[in-house]
């Protein structure tokens, strides 16, 4: 469908693409006007003539097919299925492009591709001074060392071994209130930052320190670095009581529900004080004590303070008396602060785990003691006050459903 406009010597076509278009008379067009960029904008009544022109070229046997094909349309259809395919034919390159319309306009830019005044502010802050005030940690700079192990997710078949460099933190004093017991006192302190996140910012640490008397009754065996010397043989000791609860909680049975397990305990050497220091993280709760490092223990109550009293008793048939860890303390299943006794010890002065460990005098009162309780049964373990009972004899094995079985 098509109108003339007087005034202007022009006619409205309608293109194929579905736009109404303006045509120049065909009687002033020029040769230029025909060039390949304008014959994208025919109209359909074009793509007909042009059409029945080119079919004379055509081969016989495609004009049959087409003409097969195109009698069982109905009138007029014929007409738009041959532009639609001579479009396809030309426009093919385009493919799916929303801009392969035939419109005589460009597609305008969508606004949602152009920036914001917010991101241009933005781009544009960068290329001014930002101004920059460097704030500091606040606390007192020091040098934190771990205990490493060679096997970590096998604690209790791990060599143990200690990190040459240490790594830097910061922590700030809470208080100057002193806690301990008879061999330390401990202060409570933050961290405010530290190298590789080896101590947690923002998380409460004991840091703990022997006392005076302590450390002058050693210095006759440790002349030089006698704190420092402390301070490691505490620190591995509590790892020896950790590796074997991470046994303990790998054997014991699933009707035993509580794994007791220990604190991990870093050396840490401040600045300020020139001195060594055991840092832990601080535990929150109601702290208790289920025995002490002579053997005597509480009378338990519940299941909790059982189970406890059951692993001192297993740590003693696992090492087959050589060793009895002692002194369980803690909130819940968190332990810190152990003693390990080494049996053949007459007692603490050759410092075997630690100045607490008071050797053959402990078993001994532990063994005479000690109740078994319904987790020691569930363990197997024998009973310590048999006449007969000898701790070389022992051995501990797995079954197949987890559950220990101790054979004499």
């Amino acid at each position: 469908m098509g109108g003339y406009h007087p005034d202007c010597q022009m006619r409205t076509v309608n293109s194929y693409a579905g736009f109404t278009e303006l045509d120049r008379n065909p009687v002033s067009l020029s040769s230029f006007s025909r060039s390949s960029r304008d014959r994208s904008r025919v109209s359909a009544e074009d793509v007909v003539h042009q059409e029945g022109q080119k079919a004379s070229l055509l081969p016989a046997w495609i004009l049959g097919k087409s003409a097969a094909a195109s009698s069982s349309l109905p009138p007029g259809e014929e007409t738009l299925n041959v532009a639609a395919s001579l479009y396809s034919s030309r426009h093919a390159h385009l493919g799916g492009r929303k801009d392969s319309i035939g419109s005589p306009f460009k597609p305008t830019l969508d606004i949602g591709y152009q920036f914001s005044a917010v991101e241009r502010n933005n781009l544009m802050r960068l290329a001014q001074s930002i101004p920059f005030i460097p704030v500091q940690p606040r606390g007192e700079p020091v040098t934190v060392y771990r205990l490493e192990e060679s096997s970590p997710n096998t604690m209790n078949n791990s060599m143990s071994s200690w990190s040459q460099r240490g790594l830097s933190a910061k922590i700030e004093f809470l208080s100057k209130e002193e806690m301990g017991g008879g061999l330390r006192r401990a202060l409570k302190v933050t961290c405010t930052w530290s190298e590789y996140d080896l101590l947690k910012p923002g998380h409460l640490y004991i840091i703990k320190s022997f006392l005076p008397e302590v450390v002058n009754t050693w210095q006759s065996i440790y002349k030089e670095e006698t704190v420092l010397h402390l301070c490691l043989r505490e620190i591995q000791q509590q790892r020896a009581a950790q590796k074997l609860t991470f046994a303990f909680n790998q054997m014991k049975p699933k009707t035993i529900p509580y794994s007791p397990r220990f604190l991990e305990v870093f050396l840490l050497y401040c600045h300020s004080a020139g001195q060594w220091f055991a840092i832990e993280e601080c535990i929150t709760g109601e702290f208790r004590k289920f025995n002490n490092n002579n053997g005597d223990e509480i009378v338990p109550t519940n299941m909790l303070e059982e189970t406890m009293l059951a692993f001192s008793h297993w740590s003693y048939e696992y090492t087959r008396g050589e060793l009895l860890v002692l002194d369980l303390q803690g909130v819940g299943e968190n332990l810190t602060d152990p003693s390990v006794i080494k049996s053949g010890e007459k007692g603490s002065h050759d410092m075997i785990f630690g100045p607490a460990n008071l050797g053959d005098d402990a078993i001994k009162n532990f063994r005479a003691k000690h109740h078994c309780n319904s987790c020691c049964r569930k363990l197997k373990l024998p009973d310590l006050k048999r006449n007969d009972y000898t701790p070389d004899s022992v051995q501990v094995t797995l079954s197949q459903d987890d559950t220990p079985e101790v054979s004499i």
